[in-house]
């Protein structure tokens, strides 16, 4: 038996793989269909390098990661090559070793020769380390917080017994490049450096990668292209290549990289707005090619931070949903990995929304996890466990083309669609069993004039009102499900007399800056709109027309190009907006939200315009590109850019 290289246990119930088995020599080990609940025990093969767990309902993506961990020989993971996750795992060690080390110093290295006993500072440093010491998407909390334990009890082993603890080792330039079989080589680039910036260089780094991804079995019906959609991109785009690229060479994450080099002057003042660029990826193409840059990119948002005592201030994440071509992709914006990609034939996604279910196990235990939903052309709202790395169910939510969903704050199974078809139906998603068995229902079904383009329940009342931006204005509907009717026409169309013929016009931008505030762009050719909820319903009355009360005008490119969408960031009242050139307007409008500028004042000008950067990618260059969309995380901390070139860039503030 201990020459023994392959062993099959799938199909048999097992709760965890035996422990002292002996079998030094195993080097394949088949699991699937199980009822697994822990990976450790695989630790004692210590030859293993292929393992499958499939089927297997207890177990996530943090367990690949923990076997990554435990296993330096293991190369495929239920069929997946594992190089560039081995890589992340390495570069979460040695961040999460450095942040130990840093928490053991600062709070318990007085305690060493105290009367204190050992075994007390052991139990507490370990205890509070994996409390307190934080790193990595909220999606793989499991495995860092099993991570930081590890590290924490080897080192306060280690200096209570006076040795001093193994570091992780850095790893090599080569380490931290993904691999994968068909990976292109890496090519660098010189761009053109701005005025006054020292020379730097960009390093561009394609990678082919496969993530995990479930495909419904049925086959998607024939939907029509998106009206809004230019007549070369109403063929349905794939989405299966990873285009990587970093800062690097010389001077890597200096300022002289920062888009605040290539940008307009700002003034000064509290918020800090020096970004660097972090990664530049190509994880939406089609067919899995690096030449695809045509494949549009549409929607992305943030993960919110749902679990307390995490120790991040207000909703930090570092974790951003991206949706373009058939694919949906999650991504670590510090480190740049794909963490899960999900993927439908004959799909065109234009929308992604997070949320926040209490999921029940088999044994009755409640867990928080977070949801994505994703839609688009086929008008199937798909719903995906982000931490299991799969979607569990689909909703066959309209007949047309979904162009955007979004939860409520208030109630976290409640989903907005607005479709093609002129309605927006908000539907109760229900909670999925052990099982992943849910029941959605439809509550409600709103009646638009035109397509509904943007949704934004109303932060003030967001169980009364629901506010959209439709192709021929800015509606307001009555949401309250103590009512009974079902189905309902619009409450309020919000006009914005700025000259003839500029009443009703589409707008393709809206986003509350505060509970109050209203941001919207459309309206006016060349400008953003910042109007107040509160004082246009001041003085309504019993009016369906309400004259919006402008607040202020922020000035903004004057091309006329569409559904160009901007973005908000509430925490630190900011608006955000990309142009046709592809530079993203920064306005910071909290004195606006204070003291509204007097009647007639000029527009006023954005509080920082973000250049894009050189790029070189597989010899073309990409000066120039539509930016499709900009989100921040609420701190502020992260912007990520979507591209109609098929290019998803990352800034960080440093």
């Amino acid at each position: 038996m201990k020459q023994l290289k392959e062993l099959d246990l799938s199909d048999n119930l097992l709760e965890k793989v035996p422990e002292g088995l002996d079998l030094p020599s195993l080097q394949i080990l088949k699991c699937s269909n199980n009822q697994l609940e822990d990976v450790t025990p695989l630790q004692q093969f210590p030859a293993l390098e292929e393992v499958d767990f499939e089927d297997n309902l207890y177990l996530t993506v943090n367990d690949n990661y923990k076997i990554s961990s435990l296993l330096p020989n293991i190369r495929k993971i239920n069929g997946k090559e594992t190089a560039s996750l081995m890589n992340h795992v390495k570069i979460l060690n040695r961040e999460l070793t450095s942040r130990v080390t840093a928490y053991w110093e600062k709070n318990f290295q007085d305690q060493l020769g105290s009367q204190t006993p050992a075994r007390d500072i052991h139990k507490e440093f370990v205890k509070s380390a994996v409390k307190e010491v934080r790193y990595g998407p909220e999606s793989l909390s499991d495995f860092t917080q099993w991570k930081v334990k590890m590290i924490a009890q080897q080192l306060v082993v280690s200096k209570l017994s006076g040795k001093e603890a193994p570091s992780e080792e850095a790893p090599k330039e080569s380490d931290l490049s993904p691999e994968a079989p068909g990976t292109p080589e890496v090519i660098p680039a010189t761009p053109a450096s701005p005025a006054g910036a020292s020379n730097q260089e960009y390093v561009l780094k394609l990678s082919a990668f496969k993530w995990k991804k479930r495909i419904p079995t049925d086959s998607p019906p024939c939907k029509r292209a998106r009206e809004s959609l230019p007549p070369q991109d109403t063929q349905p785009m794939l989405g299966e290549a990873s285009l990587s690229s970093q800062v690097g060479g010389p001077g890597h994450g200096q300022s002289g990289l920062a888009m605040g080099t290539r940008s307009e002057a700002e003034p000064e003042g509290p918020e800090s707005l020096q970004l660097q660029p972090m990664h530049f990826l190509q994880c939406h193409s089609k067919g899995n090619s690096p030449e695809d840059f045509s494949t549009q990119l549409w929607a992305c948002a943030f993960e919110p931070s749902w679990e307390e005592g995490t120790g991040l201030p207000r909703g930090a994440s570092q974790t951003v949903a991206t949706c373009g071509g058939e694919a949906v992709c999650v991504i670590d914006c510090q480190t740049g990995l794909v963490l899960h990609r999900y993927k439908v034939p004959g799909e065109e996604f234009f929308t992604v929304a997070w949320t926040s279910l209490t999921l029940v196990t088999q044994d009755g235990q409640k867990k928080r996890s977070s949801v994505l939903a994703a839609a688009g052309r086929r008008g199937i709202v798909s719903l995906i466990h982000v931490r299991a790395g799969f979607c569990y169910g689909d909703i066959r939510a309209h007949r047309k083309p979904i162009a955007m969903a979004c939860f409520s704050p208030s109630q976290e199974t409640h989903l907005f669609t607005a479709s093609y078809n002129k309605r927006i139906i908000l539907w109760d998603i229900g909670l999925p069993d052990y099982n992943y068995h849910f029941r959605p229902s439809q509550l409600l079904m709103l009646d638009a004039s035109a397509t509904p383009l943007r949704l934004c329940p109303v932060t003030s009342c967001p169980d009364h009102y629901l506010l959209a931006g439709c192709e021929d204005g800015c509606f307001a509907w009555d949401i309250r499900l103590d009512e009974s009717r079902k189905r309902r026409e619009f409450e309020m169309v919000f006009l914005f007399p700025q000259g003839p013929g500029r009443a009703h016009k589409r707008v393709d931008g809206l986003g509350f800056v505060s509970e109050d505030v209203v941001a919207s762009k459309g309206c006016t050719l060349g400008s953003i709109c910042l109007w107040s909820w509160k004082q246009s319903l001041a003085g309504r009355g019993d009016k369906q027309q309400v004259t919006a009360v402008i607040l202020a005008e922020l000035q903004w490119s004057s091309t006329e190009l569409s559904y160009l969408t901007l973005s908000t960031c509430p925490e630190k009242a900011f608006v955000f907006c990309g142009d046709e050139e592809g530079s993203v307007w920064m306005y910071n409008v909290r004195h606006y939200l204070k003291q509204p500028p007097p009647p007639g004042q000029a527009k006023v000008p954005p509080t920082k315009i973000l250049k894009w950067p050189d790029l070189l990618a597989r010899g073309q260059k990409i000066n120039k590109t539509l930016i499709n969309t900009a989100v921040v995380d609420p701190t502020f901390t992260y912007l990520v850019a979507l591209t109609d070139t098929n290019v998803i860039a990352i800034w960080k503030k440093p």
